[in-house]
Parts: structure tokens; sequence; C-alpha cells
């Protein structure tokens, strides 16, 4: 009886160990990069992250693109090695109406440059294993690489969401946080009532709250603040992607 509980006590602090490992590997945060629809006076990614247990880590900028973090990667200066060690998953949302999966690849224009960034991120991941100040050093292949690309919030911008798709497919290392499946409508049903699509009663009023697109009115950015419904939607989506 006695080796038997012996045994058990083995397996479960091997089991509590192979945990605790398993969790440390998953990192202690998330970092996103983006524009207007990323950053922080949003709220769903910190508001998803504290959901998580994990720190944000927002590097988005409004009005920037795909090409400025992929200039910033180019130049190191998008993250700090400290930076780099803490987070597990890369998240991009840079959701400008375009086809991001140039045939080009990672020799396409800074303008289409998401397999630059997902090429660029990868190597700075594996380079990790030889610098001696990082957590991963010594490690096999160095930091585990995981990206997740959003699609636009709602499903109108249908070339964007259709190519990053294609980019999923692409990339092993890249998976798809899906807003304009879940969110809640879609463009092909307008308001019953008064036929107005049901993005632009999620948009932020005023300036920049609805875009115009082969001639529909459309929600471009959705109301911000903790308090919004539609950041309070992103960030449940969000969060089914952990």
């Amino acid at each position: 009886m006695k080796r038997v509980f012996v045994i058990l006590l083995a397996l479960l602090l091997c089991g509590c160990g192979a945990v605790e490992e398993s969790q440390s590997a998953k990192g202690d945060s998330l970092c996103i990069v983006g524009a207007s629809f990323a950053y922080p006076a949003n709220g769903w990614f910190e508001i998803a992250c504290e959901r998580l247990g994990l720190n944000p880590i927002n590097k988005a900028v409004s009005g920037s693109s795909i090409k400025d973090t992929a200039e910033s990667m180019k130049s190191s200066t998008l993250f700090t090695l400290e930076e780099l060690d803490s987070f597990a998953t890369l998240v991009i949302m840079h959701t400008h109406n375009v086809n991001v999966c140039s045939n080009e690849g990672v020799h396409a224009p800074y303008t289409k440059a998401f397999d630059y960034v997902i090429k660029g991120y990868t190597a700075m991941c594996q380079s990790l294993e030889h610098n001696p100040s990082s957590r991963w050093f010594g490690t096999e292949g160095g930091k585990p690489v995981d990206i997740l690309i959003c699609t636009h919030w709602h499903d109108a911008r249908t070339t964007f969401n259709s190519s990053v798709r294609k980019l999923d497919q692409r990339w092993d290392s890249v998976r798809l946080c899906k807003f304009d499946e879940q969110i809640g409508f879609t463009k092909d049903k307008p308001d019953p009532v008064t036929g107005v699509q049901m993005s632009v009663h999620y948009a932020h009023p005023g300036k920049n709250g609805t875009e115009i697109m082969n001639g529909v009115e459309y929600g471009w950015h959705p109301k911000r603040g903790r308090d919004s419904e539609i950041q309070q939607r992103m960030a449940d989506i969000f969060c089914k992607c952990f």
C-alpha cells in the first residue's frame, strides 16, 4: 500500500510539473500589432487579456499599416527582448481592404507585407535559441511560433477577409480570429426595418464612423471603450481562440 501511495504521489508531482511547464511555455502576455481597430482606445484586446489572465502588449498605432510593422521589424525596433520572450502569440490586426496574400510572398512590396512579417517574426523566434539573454536559449528551434491574424470586425471587407484566409492556408504557424463570421450580423442581412447595414448600428459616431463601399454604407470604426457592446463581443470572440 505504501509503495502504491509513493507511486501515485510521484505521478501527481510529475503531472503538476508538466502542467506548470506547459503554462510557462505559453508565456504570460499577448502582443498585438495593428492600426485603429486594435489600438488601446478600443478596449477589446485589453478586456480579452484580462479574461485570459495575460498581460496585454499593445503595439497598435492608429493610421499605421502592415508596412509600418514590417519596417519596425526590419529595424529591430518592434519588440524588446523581454517582450519577445514573454508573449506566446503575436496578434495582427491590420485590416485594410486589400489583397494581403500576394503571390510574391516575402518579396512583395511593404504595402502587402504580411508574408514578410510572418517570415520575419518566425526568424526572430528561432534566433532566440542562440541568444544567451533569452529564456529560450538552448531550446531546439527557439521560441514556438504562433501568429493569430484577425479578420475585419465584420464581413463587408470581402477583399481582405478572403485573402487573409489564404494566408492561413499558406503558413502552418498562422491561425485566424474570425470576427467576420462570429460578430452576430452580416452584410447580407441589413436591418429589416430601416434597410441600413447592421454594422452601421455599431459604428463610432461622427467622422470616420462609416465608409462607403460599392455604393453601400457600412460601419468603419466600431464604437470604442470598455463598455461598448461591440468591444465586448470582440473580446468574447477573441478569447475563444485560446
